[in-house]
């Protein structure tokens, strides 16, 4: 096809007629005449320069052109019902949606508060998105997230919040656990996922992997089980140093476990009242919180 058709319009009775196999029958559907929809067909057959339909006795038949054609126009029309979706969900609130990216360990252990009250005083609908698959803002998957990494690529907007400190915890019912033996327990580890943090290259550097009992694609599933005294395992200390019944194996966090904590959004964004809203109760609200994780709320 030489040029893409100029108005959805055209598309809308493309697909009723595709769908219908008669002029007739597509009419009837759209409320208008059949020489209405004819005329419509042939002004978008001539604008791309291809037969769309093959005409006979039995209907309008798609030519190879026009199958291809109604993929793409079937795909817009499912964009186009999922962008007034989304627009008739930002009419139902004045402050508008903000998408929000982060992690079930900080909505664990910080940011439910906090989220909670933004929202409130924005009036926004908040939409928070923890899976375990990244969202990207930058194809506009997200409008907002809270991370942990190394600094960002520069198209995003970020904010540092603080540093992330890790270290290696036990529960309480695990006795004897030292920095000195720690092949002589077992594990809990995260899964593939994990594979990318530098604690979980440590692990399989120190050989303690084979040691892992249990593997999981959660933080919080690896507290849960910690505390349950299921074994050792790599916790952030804002997680591990929050929970009475743990206690830190190494008391110092390792200095290459270490990531900083980021606010990011889009460049387009970062002006937008509600984001900006967002970044500053996130901010303000994570200060206090500086000492946990950052590792000091448990050293003496």
């Amino acid at each position: 096809m030489s040029q893409s058709p100029k108005s959805w319009d055209d598309m809308r009775f493309f697909l009723h007629i595709a769908r219908a196999g008669s002029l007739t029958a597509a009419a009837g559907k759209l409320g208008v005449s059949h020489a209405t929809v004819f005329r419509r067909l042939g002004g978008l057959e001539a604008e791309l320069g291809v037969r769309l339909f093959e005409r006979s006795r039995s209907g309008y038949a798609l030519t190879e052109a026009g199958q291809e054609l109604l993929r793409l126009a079937a795909d817009m029309e499912i964009g186009l019902a999922s962008a007034t979706r989304q627009l008739g969900k930002r009419a139902a609130w004045p402050g508008g949606v903000v998408r929000l990216t982060t992690t079930d360990t900080l909505m664990h252990a910080a940011l439910a508060p906090l989220l909670s009250a933004y929202q409130r005083q924005a009036g926004v609908q908040l939409l928070i998105n923890t899976s375990t698959v990244q969202q990207d803002i930058l194809k506009g998957e997200a409008d907002v997230a809270i991370r942990a990494g190394g600094r960002p690529a520069d198209p995003l907007v970020a904010r540092r919040l603080c540093r992330i400190e890790s270290t290696v915890y036990r529960s309480r019912k695990i006795g004897g656990a030292s920095p000195s033996n720690l092949a002589d327990f077992p594990w809990v580890a995260g899964d593939e996922t994990f594979a990318h943090l530098d604690s979980s290259k440590w692990l399989h550097q120190q050989g303690l992997d084979a040691n892992a009992v249990l593997r999981t694609n959660s933080h919080v599933n690896v507290l849960n089980l910690v505390k349950a005294g299921a074994g050792l395992a790599v916790l952030p200390c804002y997680l591990g140093d929050l929970e009475p019944g743990l206690c830190r194996v190494l008391p110092a966090p390792p200095r290459a476990w270490r990531s900083d904590l980021w606010l990011l959004t889009r460049q387009e964004l970062r002006h937008v009242p509600r984001i900006k809203q967002l970044f500053d109760a996130v901010f303000e609200g994570t200060r206090p919180l500086v000492a946990l994780f950052e590792g000091h709320a448990a050293l003496p």
